[in-house]
């Protein structure tokens, strides 16, 4: 456990998540280890922060689209128990601090933010269709592998930047536990990270 002292792991709920953050090491100052789960599985993502913590980790961060969420009961209860039970919270024995960062719909809404900021509802097949169109985007792991996802996004002139002031007024904006509008806490997450 000594070796990962002071590391971060970034989980995120599907494949999307580990490539994108893979897309921006060398832009960030902090490198943390990135991990992808089963989308939508509330259970292994409890299995993930509780192994994690175990190997030493002193930092997790989960990465949490909300669409499939707030359209299933079943899945927001176990979510909101989950978030309380660990979110902002120290994990005893480990010291390990875990923090829960949503997207609503979806982390396709932060890629949006790097060429332009609204904070009219969106959905994640209209973000996805968006994307593909201005940059040629898409979901699969072959597409993920041939294209780094942050150099794709720059490239077609998008900015970091922007998509973070972009995601942190989203937030702002946003009305108290409500999905009347998108949003997403990427942006303070990679600002956390410490931008280059």
């Amino acid at each position: 456990m000594a070796g990962l002292k002071n590391s971060e792991i970034v989980i995120g709920e599907g494949i999307t998540e580990e490539y994108y953050f893979k897309s921006v090491r060398d832009v960030i100052n902090s490198k943390p280890t990135t991990k992808s789960l089963k989308p939508y599985n509330m259970d292994e993502l409890e299995r993930a922060i509780k192994k994690y913590a175990g190997e030493g980790y002193s930092k997790i961060h989960c990465l949490i689209d909300m669409d499939n969420k707030a359209s299933t009961p079943a899945i927001m209860t176990k979510y909101q128990r989950l978030k309380q039970k660990y979110d902002g919270k120290i994990i005893r024995k480990t010291d390990c601090e875990v923090r829960f960062y949503e997207s609503f719909p979806s982390i396709e809404l932060f890629f949006y933010y790097y060429f332009e900021n609204s904070t009219a509802q969106k959905t994640n097949d209209g973000l996805k269709s968006w994307l593909k169109h201005k940059c040629g985007y898409d979901t699969s792991e072959k597409y993920f592998k041939n294209h780094s996802l942050h150099g794709t996004f720059i490239r077609n002139g998008g900015c970091l930047k922007d998509a973070i002031q972009n995601a942190k007024t989203s937030v702002r904006m946003r009305p108290a536990n409500s999905f009347n509008c998108s949003y997403t806490e990427i942006g303070e997450l990679i600002d956390s990270l410490g931008v280059k």
